[in-house]
């Protein structure tokens, strides 16, 4: 015979799947919402290209401007910060690092940028891009505010260059192996993770770079993926 002092447990336990279940209006919900922001970002996307030129003052032939290969271009905010704005950014490289090539392209070093570059991991290719190109890149690592760690691991994964025991040990090696890290404890280094799974893409993140700057499209993942994302790092 059941005790009624078992059912809270039950309720507020965070890791029982069942507390929350996902039914089909949860999805319909989830599909609706997508749906609308898309469209929402179509209509303001819109309405800010067809304002005049002057107004935008964006200037295609400036260095600030990144094209990427499906014709759009990608470019800094002038306005609010302006040119004034102090930040440098170091963009480390694929070959300064053993084990960092691996996460951009591979354990064989078959898997191109431009392969990853569309679907929902393309984020980390685009940003990866635009860091390259900007005015705040600095190439002096003394005199970096921020550091930014290119890797392509949701796409690598996918496309079956890393499984995900070899992606959690080359980030461990990776990470031993930069002192501007160790001397910040992480704070000042930026990492993309573009999926509903989050920085779990690197299953040790807790423990390593649980102080640093971490991008990543989705903070909570709705219970019909069961997994949470990001979002439990206060």
């Amino acid at each position: 015979m059941g005790s009624p002092n078992n059912k809270p447990a039950r309720i507020f336990s965070l890791h029982h799947h069942t507390s929350l279940p996902c039914t089909r209006a949860h999805q319909i919900g989830a599909l609706l919402l997508i749906a609308t922001t898309f469209f929402l970002t179509r209509l303001f996307d819109q309405s800010f290209s067809t304002c005049p030129p002057s107004s935008l003052n964006h200037d295609h032939s400036s260095p600030n401007v990144v094209h990427v290969s499906d014709g759009g271009s990608l470019s800094w905010p002038q306005r609010g910060y302006g040119f004034h704005l102090s930040l440098k950014i170091y963009v480390y490289e694929e070959d300064e690092i053993d084990g960092l090539k691996e996460l951009l392209r591979g354990r064989d070093g078959k898997i191109s940028a431009d392969a990853c570059l569309k679907g929902q991991w393309g984020t980390q290719v685009k940003i990866h891009r635009l860091l390259l190109e900007s005015r705040l890149r600095t190439r002096k690592k003394e005199e970096a505010d921020l550091f930014f760690v290119p890797a392509y691991v949701k796409c690598v994964r996918m496309m079956g260059g890393l499984n995900d025991k070899e992606i959690n040990h080359t980030y461990v090696k990776v990470l031993s192996q930069m002192p501007y890290f160790r001397r910040s404890g992480g704070r000042d280094h930026v990492f993309v993770f573009p999926s509903g799974a989050g920085a779990h893409l690197f299953r040790s993140w807790a423990t390593y770079i649980n102080r640093s700057i971490i991008l990543t499209p989705e903070l909570m993942v709705v219970e019909c993926w069961a997994v949470s994302s990001v979002g439990r790092q206060d």
